[in-house]
């Protein structure tokens, strides 16, 4: 039940960050436009900002990040190792992320349509590596989430134990 807890609590830390990270990265790019106007968006346009966000949280952000945890959760279990090292943690979490791109791209993210590789290959960076850094920053802030917490514990044989 305990590891329930922490990866309940890895999900909603890693959700928080995803999309607080995703709005600065969205008021980023539009304080420039923003800037060169003078004056904000009416309300018009903040209702459709707020539905492309909207769509891009909720079909390939969220998606992104649920399917990364779920994913990295079995394999923790399956190959402990990784999931106990802090450099592969580093390393393998955000392959997992790129992993799982083409199917929420092809499936999940219909609102999008890639003209070609080079937005194939950015909106992969900005997708599954915002997800990544989501599901690591509470990793390395927080010791109930630290490296090894999902690992499956080391067997203990019958004879010769410790107890």
């Amino acid at each position: 039940m305990r590891w329930l807890g922490a990866a309940l609590v890895w999900l909603s830390a890693s959700s928080g960050l995803l999309l607080a990270g995703f709005a600065a990265f969205g008021g980023l790019v539009l304080l420039p436009t923003l800037i060169a106007r003078g004056d904000l968006p009416g309300s018009l346009q903040r209702d459709a900002l707020g539905a492309v966000y909207f769509a891009i949280a909720a079909k390939a952000l969220l998606p992104e990040l649920g399917l990364s945890l779920a994913s990295w959760l079995v394999l923790a279990r399956v190959a402990p190792a990784l999931e106990r090292s802090g450099r592969a943690l580093a390393l393998a979490l955000p392959l997992v992320a790129a992993a799982w791109f083409p199917f929420v791209a092809r499936y999940l993210f219909d609102v999008w349509t890639p003209n070609g590789p080079r937005d194939y290959a950015v909106t992969l960076i900005l997708v599954a590596g915002g997800a990544a850094l989501a599901l690591l920053a509470p990793r390395a802030l927080s010791a109930h989430l630290a490296p090894g917490s999902f690992a499956t514990p080391p067997k203990r044989g019958m004879v010769g134990s410790d107890d």
